[in-house]
C-alpha cells in the first residue's frame, strides 16, 4: 500500500521522525510486512470518524495489536453489560431544584411533574415496558440528558410539551420514548391505524429519527413503523399497503398532506403527534402544511410534543396556541450554540479570500476531518466543491437538487469516513445527527442567529468538543452582527472586541437581513480569459445546434 494514499485523500498524517524512518527504511520481509498491516490499520482506524467499521485483527506484534484495541475501545460508549443507575432517583421538589440548577434547566407551567433522575428512576415511576428497557440497554443508552430526565415524564404525565434544548442533546430519545410507552400501553393485538405521527422538515432528519425509532421498537410486533417515503406513498396510493398496517409513521409535511388528501392515510387515531425542529414548521413555508395536518388529527386525546434547538418568541406562542395546558421545557440559554463548540468569526476580506483561508486551514493543520462546509446557494456550494476537488480533498456535496437516494448514499459514505469533507446548503444544518464531525465552516454568514446554532450543532454534539469557523467579508456588515450575539450568549470569545460596539439592527434590516440573500460573487479561480473562452466554445456549440435544427425544418 502507498503510504502516501492519505495525503492524496487530503489529510494530514503526522509521524513521527522515528516512526517515519521505521516506515521508509529497508527492513526485512517479515518486518516490512509487519510494518505495513500496522500502518494500514492506523489509516483504517483514523479514517473510521463515527467508528462504523469493524477493527480488524493485525498480524503485527501483540504490543501493537494491543495498543490499536485500547485506541479504538475508547471511543465507544462502554461496555456491552451494561445496568442502569440505580441510585438517582429525584423524589422531592428540592432535589428537583437543585437537578435543575445543576443542569441549566428551567420549567414552566401548572403542576409541574418531577424530573427523573436516571432511566431506572423512569422504570419504577412509569412501569416502563420491560422490551423498550432493553432495547435501551441494548443500544447503549444508560444515562439520560437533561432534556430526557425534563420531557419524559411531562409526557408520561400526559401533557403537551414545548421544548428547547441545544443541537446533539438528546431530543430525538426525549420524544420517542415517551411516544412508545403510550402505545404500547393500549396497543391493540393487530394494528388497524396510524396512531403515532412524527413530523420533519427535512427527509434526512426524518429518515434518522426512523432509524432510531426502529432501535427501540425492535421486538414490538405490536408497534409496527414507516417513514413515509416516495416509494410507500406510491404503494399507498396504488393500494398495495394500507397506512393502517402502520402504529407510527414519520414524515415530511408535504408529502404526508399528498397522501392525507388522496384518501390514502387516515390521522383521526393518531394519539401521539410530534413536531420535530418545531421553529422551521411554524415559520412561513411549512407553517400552512403543519396546520392542514394539525386540522386533520382529531382525536380527542391527542397529544402534541413540539421539539427544536431554537423557538423564537413568535413561533413559541404560536406552539402555545395549538396545546392545552403546556410545560415548557429549555435546557441551558435559550436560542443559543453548546458550550463544548469552539466559536470563530474570520475576516478574508472579499469572497476570493475564503478559498485562500480555506487553503491555509489546511496547510496549518487546523483543517480536521471529518468537516461539513455550509453555503446559502446551490451554484455556490457546486462551485466549492469543484474547487475543493481540484486541490484534491476527499470532498462531496449535497443540496436540494440531488436526488434522496444520492442525498443518501453521500451521507452514508460520509459516516463511513469515505468521504472527509462535505460541501452542503441549509438542507442539512437541522437535526441530523453527526457525532464526530470535528469541523464546520460556514463559508456564507448565515441570515440568523437560529439558523447560525442549528448550523454550527453538526459539531460538539453530544457533549463532545467542536469547532466552528464563520468566515465574514466587508459586505456581510449587517448580517454578522446577529451571529456576534449569538455567540456572545453562549459565552464564546471568538470575535474582535470592536464588533460588540456594533450598532443595534433596526427591525426593518432585521427583516431584510432573514429575507434578502446577498449578491455575492461567484466561486473561481479560473482565469478571466479562460471563462471568455469556455463562453466563446458554448455560445459555438449553441449556434451550431440552432443551425441543425434550422436546416432540419427548411
Amino acid at each position: 500500500m502507498d503510504v502516501f494514499r492519505i495525503l492524496s485523500r487530503g489529510a494530514s498524517l503526522k509521524l513521527s521522525k522515528k516512526a517515519l524512518a521505521d516506515f521508509l527504511l529497508p527492513k526485512p520481509a517479515a518486518a516490512a510486512k509487519s510494518n505495513v498491516s500496522n500502518m494500514e490499520a492506523e489509516i483504517d482506524k483514523e479514517t473510521d470518524f463515527f467508528r462504523t467499521r469493524k477493527t480488524k485483527n493485525v498480524d503485527a506484534d501483540s504490543a501493537a495489536a494491543e495498543s490499536l484495541e485500547k485506541s479504538s475501545e475508547t471511543t465507544r460508549r462502554g461496555p456491552k453489560t451494561i445496568e442502569f443507575d440505580y441510585d438517582s432517583v429525584i423524589s422531592t421538589e428540592n432535589e428537583a431544584a437543585e437537578f435543575r440548577l445543576q443542569s441549566h434547566s428551567k420549567v414552566y407551567g401548572e403542576d409541574i411533574p418531577l424530573p427523573i433522575g436516571s432511566f431506572a428512576d423512569m422504570t419504577t415511576r412509569f412501569n416502563m415496558n420491560k422490551r423498550l428497557v432493553h432495547n435501551l440497554l441494548d443500544a447503549e443508552f444508560v444515562e439520560p440528558t437533561p432534556i430526557q430526565c425534563e420531557a419524559i415524564p411531562s409526557t408520561l404525565a400526559h401533557r403537551d410539551v414545548l421544548a428547547c434544548a441545544p443541537t446533539g442533546s438528546g431530543k430525538t430519545l426525549a420524544f420517542l420514548i415517551p411516544m412508545i410507552q403510550a402505545l404500547l400501553e393500549e396497543a391493540p393485538q393487530k394494528n388497524t391505524s396510524v396512531r403515532g405521527l412524527i413530523i420533519a422538515p427535512t427527509n434526512e432528519l426524518a429518515l434518522q429519527i426512523h432509524a432510531q425509532l426502529q432501535v427501540l421498537t425492535k421486538g414490538h410486533k405490536s408497534l409496527p413503523s414507516a417513514i413515509l417515503s416516495r416509494q410507500l406513498a406510491v404503494r399507498l396510493s396504488e393500494n398495495i399497503v394500507k397506512a393502517g398496517k402502520y402504529a407510527i409513521i414519520v414524515s415530511t409535511p408535504l408529502r404526508l398532506l399528498d397522501v392525507v388528501k388522496n384518501g390514502n392515510m387516515d390521522l383521526t387515531a393518531v394519539e401521539e403527534l410530534v413536531i420535530d425542529e418545531a421553529d422551521r414548521l411554524f415559520d412561513k413555508g411549512f407553517v400552512e402544511q403543519t396546520d392542514a395536518i394539525l386540522a386533520e388529527c382529531t382525536h380527542p386525546r391527542l397529544r402534541k410534543l413540539c421539539f427544536s434547538a431554537t423557538i423564537p418568541t413568535g413561533v413559541e406562542d404560536l406552539a402555545k396556541s395549538i396545546m392545552r395546558d403546556p410545560i415548557r421545557i429549555v435546557v441551558g440559554k435559550r436560542d443559543t450554540a453548546s458550550s463544548t463548540i469552539d466559536q470563530k468569526l474570520v475576516f478574508t476580506g472579499s469572497e476570493e479570500g475564503k478559498l485562500v483561508a480555506i487553503r491555509q486551514m489546511i496547510q496549518q493543520g487546523e483543517f480536521k476531518p471529518p468537516v461539513i462546509i455550509f453555503l446559502q446557494l446551490i451554484p455556490r456550494a457546486k462551485a466549492l466543491f469543484h474547487e475543493l476537488l481540484y486541490d484534491k480533498l476527499n470532498v462531496d456535496v449535497i443540496h436540494a437538487e440531488r436526488t434522496p437516494k444520492q442525498r443518501d448514499e453521500v451521507i452514508k459514505r460520509f459516516k463511513n469516513g469515505d468521504i472527509w469533507v462535505l460541501i452542503t446548503t441549509d438542507v442539512l444544518a437541522r437535526g441530523v445527527d453527526f457525532k464526530a464531525v470535528n469541523l464546520v465552516i460556514n463559508y456564507d454568514v448565515p441570515q440568523s442567529a437560529q439558523t447560525y446554532v442549528h448550523r454550527i450543532g453538526r459539531t460538539g454534539r453530544g457533549g463532545k468538543e467542536g469547532r466552528a469557523v464563520t468566515f465574514f467579508t466587508k459586505e456581510d456588515s449587517m448580517t454578522v452582527k446577529p451571529i456576534v450575539n449569538a455567540m456572545k450568549q453562549s459565552g464564546s470569545t471568538g470575535y474582535s472586541d470592536w464588533m460588540e460596539k456594533m450598532s443595534k439592527l433596526s427591525s426593518y434590516d432585521r427583516k431584510r437581513v432573514k429575507t434578502q440573500l446577498l449578491e455575492r460573487k461567484e466561486i473561481s479561480t479560473v482565469p478571466k480569459i479562460v471563462k471568455q473562452k469556455r463562453k466563446q466554445r458554448q455560445d459555438m456549440i449553441e449556434a451550431s445546434k440552432k443551425r441543425k435544427e434550422q436546416d432540419k425544418t427548411s
